[in-house]
């Protein structure tokens, strides 16, 4: 393995454990590197591992028709969805679809807050460059 290709795994971990947190990331990746060895039949780096993992989730997203909102926090009067984008201006027009959504479902928006961070551009641009990667959308159900 190259070294362009050990500086891209360490920027999509980077990403990868930004969006999924530190144990997340890590069982995604061991599970990636026992899925690859079984392909290949031998132990796998774990660049190799991390680069699958990526590859495996571009496959999941574009099999997707709609990216979808995970629900992050359900309380008494709270509840708060992530909401990834990969392109800022395609997925504009579905983020609003999703916002309508919420409130003919009787959820009042509050607070829509960017995740930046490292993006798709920012391997082309350089680590420096950051972007809108999702939204943290904070509802509340609507009074009657």
């Amino acid at each position: 393995m190259g070294r362009k290709e050990k500086a891209r795994a360490g920027i999509i971990y980077e990403k990868l454990r930004q969006e999924l947190g530190d144990k997340e990331v890590e069982m995604e990746i061991e599970k990636a590197r026992k899925d690859l060895e079984k392909l290949v039949g031998m132990r796998v780096s774990w660049e190799d591992a991390v680069l699958h993992l990526a590859t495996k989730r571009e496959e999941k997203t574009e099999e997707e028709t709609e990216i979808n909102a995970f629900i992050k926090h359900v309380g008494k009067h709270w509840k708060i969805y992530y909401y990834p984008i990969d392109s800022f201006e395609e997925d504009l027009p579905v983020f609003g679809n999703f916002l309508e959504d919420l409130e003919e479902g009787g959820e009042e928006v509050s607070a829509i807050i960017p995740n930046m961070g490292f993006v798709k551009t920012s391997i082309v641009l350089g680590t420096s460059f950051q972007g809108v990667k999702g939204f943290a959308v904070i509802t509340k159900e609507a009074k009657s």
